[in-house]
């Protein structure tokens, strides 16, 4: 009877796939699908998916919230030196704008502000909640807008808030979630806005984003993985 030898070369070439496909799942393991945008500083970070580009912005864009019209060149010089902002954008592009509100995919912002003195007195949740609509006043305009017309007012809104709930965090930190569409002159569009204070109320945490409302159906769960990721520890 013959006997059939193994080829050593065949045991060696199954060893190398078998390796290759090992050394191929432990670098898709020790991949990361998200990276993390922080401020050691200010012990404020979120995760976002690793094909979002994200840059620190600085100067006249990072006044949120601030009319930099009325500021002195000291002024504004100070408000930037206490100021933290940093893009964030789905489609990777690396743009220094903060929101687009026709976007077809997330774009926003995290931002952290000392507030001046005379902020810090004045600030109230309420003030928290408008910092980019005044959110009473366009919900006060919505519902007369349904009286008036139901139909028509439910058919095209001008707005509608989807999501409003309080905040509160271990040290004090506290503020406000929202989600609201707002129809804008490029269509109807969705905001996810977290603003936040510390305990004493001298800091402003903020993050925001937006793109319209096609966009948001479908990232929407993006936007949510990162809002829920926004992490405020303040040193």
């Amino acid at each position: 009877m013959q006997v059939r030898r193994s080829r050593p070369w065949a045991r060696i070439t199954l060893i190398g796939v078998a390796l290759t496909a090992v050394l191929a799942l432990v670098a898709g393991c020790g991949s990361s699908r998200y990276t993390y945008v922080t401020n050691k500083s200010a012990g404020t970070f979120l995760k976002v998916p690793s094909t979002w580009n994200h840059q620190k912005v600085a100067g006249s864009l990072a006044f949120v919230g601030i009319d930099s019209r009325n500021l002195s060149p000291e002024m504004a010089q100070q408000i930037a030196a206490r100021e933290w902002l940093v893009t964030l954008d789905a489609s990777g592009a690396a743009n220094s704008s903060l929101l687009k509100l026709d976007a077809s995919e997330p774009k926003g912002f995290v931002q952290v502000r000392k507030l001046l003195p005379e902020e810090a007195d004045a600030i109230s949740t309420n003030d928290l909640r408008d910092q980019f609509v005044d959110i009473a006043s366009a919900q006060a305009a919505q519902d007369a807008a349904v009286k008036k017309d139901p139909m028509a007012a439910r058919l095209t809104p001008q707005f509608l808030l989807l999501v409003d709930n309080p905040v509160t965090r271990s040290g004090g930190v506290h503020g406000v979630h929202l989600v609201y569409e707002l129809r804008t002159t490029t269509g109807l569009t969705t905001i996810d806005q977290t603003s936040l204070l510390d305990q004493d109320s001298t800091t402003i945490y903020q993050l925001v984003m937006a793109c319209s409302s096609l966009c948001f159906a479908e990232h929407g769960n993006d936007v949510e993985r990162v809002s829920q990721s926004f992490t405020i520890k303040p040193t």
